[in-house]
């Protein structure tokens, strides 16, 4: 693995060659998928978590073959004001990842929540009239400084990394870490965007079986996982009708 921060050239060279040699097909994410599911069916928020790591597995895999590492390190939190945007089926998930958390651990990221909605309010307001379909959009909705309603800003970790979606997993850097301070949108981070048509697929082809065998996935399918919204707006809406 390279220790030394990349130069943007030298991620260049990367990326050409990650997409000329080292690009996975669906088949290849699948097989990791079967292979940490190991014969058990798994419920819709295990199956969630599986799918997340398998895009973790296959990421390492490329990090591996062209010999590269993240300079993405713990405390470092400047992406974690980009916006996030996720379906709703993907926001119920992370929540039911939260209630099933043991009774301490749940009521801190509760209370956490409540004083979030409270402090960046009129700044939710702001963002969500964002059209995301609009060139600049990213660069408005980073200037707001809004924050992941997951990020502890004391520590600059995340509440639910386990289950922290695509976005946040797929965009790593691997230049110097000081880039991301420099900039609200740095060109050195690389993302592996790619990997989301393979989740997904794979998320709707499970859900299609459960429901098809008559199981409840507690989705609204398939409303749930074809609309799509800011973390936020998903996370105050169920927050609002929680309480």
């Amino acid at each position: 693995m390279t220790k030394k921060p990349l130069t943007y050239e030298q991620i260049v060279q990367v990326c050409q060659k990650i997409n000329e040699r080292y690009l996975p097909d669906e088949e290849a994410f699948l097989q990791t998928v079967h292979e940490r599911l190991s014969g058990n069916t798994p419920s819709m928020l295990n199956m969630f978590q599986t799918l997340l790591a398998a895009v973790d597995d296959e990421i390492q895999k490329i990090e591996q073959q062209v010999e590269i590492k993240p300079t993405c390190a713990k405390g470092c939190a400047y992406c974690c004001y980009f916006p996030i945007i996720v379906t709703e089926a993907e926001a119920k998930l992370m929540m039911e990842y939260v209630h099933q958390l043991p009774f301490k651990e749940r009521e801190k990221i509760v209370q956490h929540l409540k004083r979030y909605f409270n402090e960046f309010e009129s700044k939710i307001e702001e963002v969500s009239l964002l059209d995301w379909e609009e060139e600049t959009f990213k660069e408005e909705y980073m200037a707001s400084q809004l924050p992941c309603p997951f990020l502890d800003r004391q520590t600059n970790t995340c509440y639910v990394y386990g289950v922290r979606p695509i976005p946040c997993r797929t965009y790593l850097n691997y230049g110097h870490p000081q880039v991301c301070a420099q900039s609200y949108i740095p060109k050195e981070p690389f993302s592996y965007e790619f990997f989301y048509e393979y989740y997904m697929n794979a998320l709707h082809d499970f859900v299609q079986e459960q429901i098809s065998n008559g199981k409840d996935v507690g989705l609204n399918y398939p409303d749930d996982l074809f609309i799509f919204d800011y973390l936020p707006i998903w996370l105050k809406i169920f927050f609002e009708n929680d309480v």
